[in-house]
């Protein structure tokens, strides 16, 4: 196992200073330990983001360490991240999730990285003082700053990355590169807004009406089991099977994600490809099998009521 200083780790490349103390760092990591890119940007208003994209040749341990005491929230986009302390506990921070942690002004951990994977991370970064005035209705706070002081860190709350956290990290994503003082303008809205929202999920959890990244790879197979498996007898417990998740939540969440039930998507798709295999020479009945329908009635009247034409006059019109 490699040991790497996070400052060994990296070679600046650029770093800006703007009006008002504004910076910004641009970093390649060495090539003789990997290779990726570094963003850092301080927004001179107690708030700073940090967006990594690296992979390493080894197995490696980062050395990491702060002489600023304050809280941070890393959201991670990649694979699962360990952090070891110096009290020998240890946090994984699983892809697609993110936590709320709080260091003292003498904090160090060790970042555990496995060779030839993709690390991409984004971390916020809030001086205490600030973060006390923004977290104040957030549970066991000062126990949690006590514990910072004692132990040099506190993990207080994290959890699954929802849809629009994401959408978020991925406008921060595309817009830290650019240096000018208008787009690093943009960037602080960007991190921002991440900021109150994400202390709005935690400190209101049950408010929170939006859907977690597991749910939301969930609904995606349940879709692409409707567009490759439309030609068989579905039901929504097959749909929910296939998909690990269950009837219940399936329905309601599929419904909030795609502004449409499972039955009307997959009537959709039904009905899309039916017209595909209409302008071919297969006749009406073999058309409503093909699709998944058992009654010839039952498909023409569905076929007619979205493209206002019975398939059988459809077929005369289009191989005429």
């Amino acid at each position: 196992m490699k040991n790497i200083e996070y400052k060994n780790l990296l070679n600046i490349e650029k770093k800006s200073i703007n009006p008002f103390s504004r910076e910004s760092l641009t970093a390649k990591v060495k090539k003789e330990f990997g290779n990726g890119n570094f963003y850092w940007h301080d927004f001179g208003n107690g708030i700073a983001s940090s967006i990594c994209n690296y992979k390493v040749k080894e197995n490696s341990n980062i050395n990491l360490s702060s002489d600023i005491s304050g809280a941070v929230i890393i959201f991670n986009l990649s694979n699962d991240i360990k952090y070891i302390f110096d009290n020998e506990k240890n946090f994984v921070l699983e892809k697609n999730s993110f936590f709320l942690g709080l260091s003292s002004n003498q904090f160090k951990t060790q970042i555990n990285l496995k060779k030839n994977l993709n690390y991409n991370s984004i971390t916020i970064g809030i001086k205490e003082k600030l973060f006390l005035e923004l977290a104040q209705k957030l549970n066991n706070l000062n126990s949690k700053m006590t514990e910072s002081k004692n132990h040099n860190y506190s993990i207080m709350q994290g959890g699954l990355i929802d849809s629009i956290q994401l959408d978020m990290l991925n406008h921060i994503n595309k817009n830290n590169k650019d240096e000018s003082l208008l787009s690093n303008l943009n960037l602080e809205s960007l991190c921002t807004k991440l900021i109150y929202y994400t202390l709005g999920k935690i400190m209101n959890p049950k408010d929170d009406p939006t859907l977690s990244i597991d749910k939301i790879e969930s609904l995606k197979k349940a879709k692409d089991i409707i567009l490759t498996q439309y030609h068989l007898q579905l039901s929504i417990k097959d749909i929910a099977n296939k998909s690990a998740t269950n009837e219940c939540y399936l329905k309601k969440d599929f419904k909030q994600y795609y502004n449409m039930t499972i039955y009307q998507m997959l009537k959709e798709q039904r009905l899309k490809e039916a017209k595909k295999l209409l302008e071919k020479e297969i006749s009406v009945k073999e058309v409503c099998l093909k699709v998944g329908y058992k009654h010839t009635g039952n498909f023409s009247k569905l076929f007619f009521d979205k493209f206002g034409i019975s398939p059988s006059l459809y077929k005369k019109q289009y191989n005429y």
